[in-house]
């Protein structure tokens, strides 16, 4: 076993496993769109009709042959003979010919010779059928033409989107009652240590409840994976490697707690490297919390191996775990919320490491406060008192009192 890490920096480290190009291609599966909030489409969605698919009104008012509004004011109006009502849902009776107009409302379809609409505020109604028109529009005034959103054919959502509420409804405005997804994909979680116990379990002097096992398997599940939680598994290289050939013959990806340091109780490395080549790719990365992290593959199955500390495990799932994840789900990553943040204190760092550092949020809209919260790496509680956290990058020795920080926020 090594004695020390050859550590590289978490984009150098994520990078490394990208670069194998090897990850497995995951099954998609056809779901009803009302249901696939969350989920990541596995194909380019192409609009199937013109959106909207026919000119419709912006404004409540009256569709009008714009000509008809040259030069009028509010001391030299005009005045147009009202003659059709055209009600949501309705599809129009008349032509709109010069001298002539329709009642129209938010939405509802233009008739033939409209080009504009006037909005109702701009006009009088004079009774007998009668409007009076004060004010000039333009040709297309208030007119949402047909294919203004999309055109047919177009792409309306692209594959490796994460749905939300809004691409549920963009998809069913198309047409689109069932979509095809990127099946999750499933991740073993492996904790390791003599000294954990479950968390039901009545707490003897020596032992620890485990945690890791159920924080890190609630973020696998909030990130687009389904979580498979294995029991916790001995100190011992044989009963952990016999428990990954097992986890690997249906999962996708593992993730191990704890043993992912050198001291010869940590065999998470050797482990990976008695799996299938290519192993061990990463062991040590330049970060705080969270340097004896191990980034490997067996075939083409990523594997993880985590600090047994609880906040290191959280941050490097967060900041290298999610993006090989997503890579996994054929997810096209959004850049992390942040918030710009006063910090309300110095933090020191050192240079050439990438620090994470746990911060408060408060004041108001005017003036947002980042106060760190500091704490040792095992202490769940740092996180627990945490909106975020502040990104030290490697070449700087910290941050001044003061100073904007951008703060990544936990949702």
């Amino acid at each position: 076993m090594s004695e020390f890490f050859d550590v590289v920096t978490p984009k150098e480290a994520i990078k490394k496993l990208l670069s194998k190009k090897n990850f497995p291609e995951m099954i998609s599966e056809k779901i009803n769109t009302v249901n696939s909030d969350g989920r990541i489409l596995s194909q380019d969605i192409k609009s199937s009709i013109n959106l909207p698919h026919f000119n419709r009104s912006s404004m409540d008012g009256y569709a009008i042959y714009a000509s008809d509004s040259n030069g009028v004011s509010l001391s030299n109006p005009n005045y147009l003979e009202i003659i059709e009502e055209i009600k949501m849902g309705d599809v129009p009776k008349h032509t709109i010919l010069t001298g002539k107009t329709s009642r129209i409302f938010t939405g509802g379809m233009i008739p033939k010779g409209s080009n504009a609409v006037i909005m109702e505020e701009d006009t009088e109604e004079l009774g007998n059928n009668m409007i009076e028109i004060k004010k000039p529009v333009s040709i297309g005034e208030n007119i949402i033409f047909s294919g203004e959103e999309t055109k047919k054919g177009n792409i309306i959502i692209n594959k490796g989107t994460k749905i939300r509420s809004q691409e549920i409804g963009s998809l069913l405005e198309s047409g689109f009652t069932e979509i095809f997804v990127s099946k999750k994909p499933i991740i073993g979680v492996l904790s390791s240590g003599d000294e954990l116990i479950p968390p039901e379990s009545t707490l003897e002097l020596g032992k620890i409840r485990d945690i890791n096992t159920y924080t890190i398997s609630n973020l696998i599940n909030n990130s687009g994976g389904i979580a498979e939680i294995f029991p916790i598994l001995p100190d011992d290289l044989n009963s952990q490697l016999n428990q990954a050939k097992k986890a690997l013959q249906f999962c996708d990806m593992l993730i191990f707690s704890a043993g992912s340091s050198i001291s010869y109780r940590d065999t998470t490395a050797e482990v990976i490297n008695s799996l299938d080549k290519p192993g061990v790719i990463v062991h040590g990365i330049s970060v705080k919390p969270g340097k004896p992290t191990i980034l490997g593959l067996s075939g083409k199955k990523p594997i993880i191996g985590l600090p047994g500390n609880p906040v290191s495990s959280i941050m490097i799932f967060i900041n290298i775990v999610k993006p090989i994840l997503d890579k996994l789900n054929n997810h096209i990553s959004v850049i992390t919320k942040q918030i710009d943040c006063t910090l309300t204190e110095d933090i020191s760092s050192q240079t050439g490491r990438e620090d994470y550092v746990q911060v408060s949020i408060s004041g108001t809209d005017q003036k947002i406060l980042a106060t760190p919260v500091f704490g040792k790496s095992n202490l769940i509680n740092t996180l627990v008192n945490s909106d975020g956290f502040v990104t030290i990058p490697p070449e700087t020795g910290g941050i001044y009192k003061n100073s904007i920080v951008k703060v990544k926020t936990y949702e």
